[in-house]
């Protein structure tokens, strides 16, 4: 009997422990969400610059290696102060049009989204110089369209997203924008053009599909 007792308390106690789980992911999935895309986006930006700083000259590692340490300082401090570190200035003023200058602004930005300050971290996303079209560029204006989805601002999230669509894009996750896509339209309400893009992402990259559970989300649009 005590036995049977003892199983009963600990099945509800894992049954609600679940629960509130689940409660937890619910109620601060968007938080969440800005957390896991923020730490995303700078593991792939870093992997990206170790490797091209073997095929830079000599002032470009410079001012590379100088904009990476302020980024390390920043995020470090970031967890010891409420306060505004002094490498934010810095990095606004190492920030500019050059090839790597321009990754301060992408840095700046990235800290604020971890500090839930989507206000800032647009403004810093839309100083991000139009060219060169490489891997950050689309990092930067993904990254704004995620922001805008956040600010519910889906207009301009799907025009963002949809002009990245369509440029000619050689190094960066083409599923990642047409999943972004199929979440700001899901968001907007225009159920028909969300199923569209998450079918899309389905039949053109199916692991992706799996990982994001797209399959999920197409039924829940009714597709």
């Amino acid at each position: 009997m005590r036995r049977r007792e003892r199983k009963h308390l600990k099945e509800d106690e894992f049954v609600s422990t679940l629960s509130k789980t689940i409660n937890f992911f619910r109620r601060y999935q968007r938080e969440l969400k800005i957390i896991a895309f923020s730490v995303l986006a700078v593991l792939v930006i870093v992997a990206v610059i170790r490797a091209l700083q073997i095929q830079s000259n000599h002032r470009a590692n410079k001012e590379l290696a100088l904009i990476l340490e302020l980024r390390d300082n920043l995020k470090s401090k970031a967890l010891e102060s409420s306060e505004i570190p002094a490498e934010v200035t810095q990095l606004e003023k190492a920030a500019g049009p050059g090839k790597f200058s321009r990754l301060a602004y992408l840095f700046l930005a990235t800290y604020w989204v971890e500090k839930n300050d989507l206000s800032k971290a647009k403004s810093y996303l839309e100083k991000f110089p139009d060219q060169p079209k490489d891997i950050f560029y689309f990092e930067a204006r993904d990254l704004l369209a995620q922001v805008l989805t956040w600010m519910a601002d889906f207009d301009r999230a799907v025009s963002v997203l949809e002009s990245l669509e369509k440029e000619k894009n050689t190094t960066y996750p083409p599923e990642a924008i047409l999943i972004h896509l199929a979440e700001a339209l899901e968001q907007k309400g225009d159920k028909a053009k969300a199923l569209e893009k998450y079918r899309q992402v389905q039949e053109k990259f199916p692991t992706a599909a799996y990982l994001w559970n797209i399959a999920d989300r197409i039924r829940r649009l009714g597709g």
